[in-house]
């Protein structure tokens, strides 16, 4: 791989090896101002930073509340070439205990366990723009609160910062949607399921067993528990217009086949359902999900969604 370190031997192994070096080994400073471009953009659901020494602070500022985080590898969904640039979808868990006080409340030590999906543009060994959703619900959870407590908290520090489109910053890269039966097929789902708001759906795109880790580190089983979810978001959006915005694919021997999609709502919150009493409040929600397929028919899902950033919205507007 042109440009990159020789000791890494794959692109995923160069994803997977500086997340750790970074994080677990400390690297911090160094390794990020090696690895991420100075003018980086890093689009989260919570903010946006636009420089690597925002990321270099928001790195430190995680570890001084959770110093003995560590990141577990679940998988790297990845596409790209030496010539157009890397682009890598990487899923893991967050197993840390809050030791310090911080933007999460006081330390007592809790355990946290929060999944999260990072998507990362690369060019010779550099990062140069990164997606990322952290489930803050399951912060929440894992801190003996909910979501909309946790958002109050931090609205009553002065915290109302999200990653919405009026904040960004147009950066180079231009999103990528695979165009092969799977991808196109996935995409389908989505847009029928999400964007014309017909869960029936569910039955034609879903293995009946399907197992979906959805927002808030909640597990859901088969075709009724994700039909409840589904209609637990689209009756508090009923205006949710999905945008899909990139997705990968990766066929490999011994594996189904890993999709990796990036999406986004804009609605309003119109109606009764999982967020409550409505409020008319607009929202932007940045989500990222993976996906396994066989024969056509997806049998587990990674919805990961930030809850506390869309509870900060419909509060913060009120």
């Amino acid at each position: 791989m042109r440009g990159f370190d020789p000791k890494f031997t794959s692109f995923p192994d160069y994803i997977e090896k500086i997340t750790r070096e970074i994080w677990e080994d400390r690297g911090i400073g160094l390794s990020l101002r090696k690895y991420y471009a100075p003018d980086v953009i890093v689009r989260a659901s919570n903010a946006i930073i636009t420089d690597n020494r925002g990321v270099t602070a928001a790195t430190l500022a995680t570890l001084n509340e959770f110093p003995d985080r560590r990141l577990v590898y679940e998988d790297v969904i990845w596409a790209g070439n030496d010539d157009e640039g890397y682009i890598s979808s990487h899923r893991l868990i967050s197993v840390m205990r809050k030791q310090n006080d911080g933007a999460y409340g006081k330390g007592l030590g809790q355990l946290v366990r929060s999944r999260i999906i990072a998507d990362c543009v690369v060019h010779e060994g550099v990062i140069t723009e990164e997606w990322l959703v952290r489930d803050h619900g399951a912060f929440a959870a894992c801190l003996g609160t909910t979501p909309r407590a946790l958002a109050e908290t931090m609205i009553a520090r002065g915290d109302t910062s999200v990653f919405t489109p009026a904040n960004d910053k147009p950066g180079p890269y231009r999103a990528r949607i695979e165009d092969g039966a799977e991808a196109r097929r996935y995409a389908e789902a989505w847009r029928t399921i999400w964007g014309a708001k017909t869960p029936a759906a569910i039955r034609d795109h879903y293995h009946q067993g399907v197992t979906a880790f959805v927002a808030n580190g909640e597990v859901l089983s088969g075709h009724e528990d994700l039909d409840r979810f589904v209609v637990g978001y689209l009756a508090s959006f009923p205006d949710a217009a999905l945008t899909v915005d990139h997705l990968i694919v990766n066929r490999d021997p011994g594996q189904p086949v890993r999709l990796a999609l990036r999406w986004s709502i804009e609605a309003t919150h119109k109606g009764w359902g999982r967020f409550g009493e409505p409020t008319g409040a607009p929202v932007y929600i940045l989500g990222m999900t993976h996906a396994y397929m066989v024969d056509g028919r997806v049998t587990m899902e990674w919805i990961t969604i930030d809850e506390v950033a869309i509870w900060k919205q419909i509060l913060a507007a009120g």
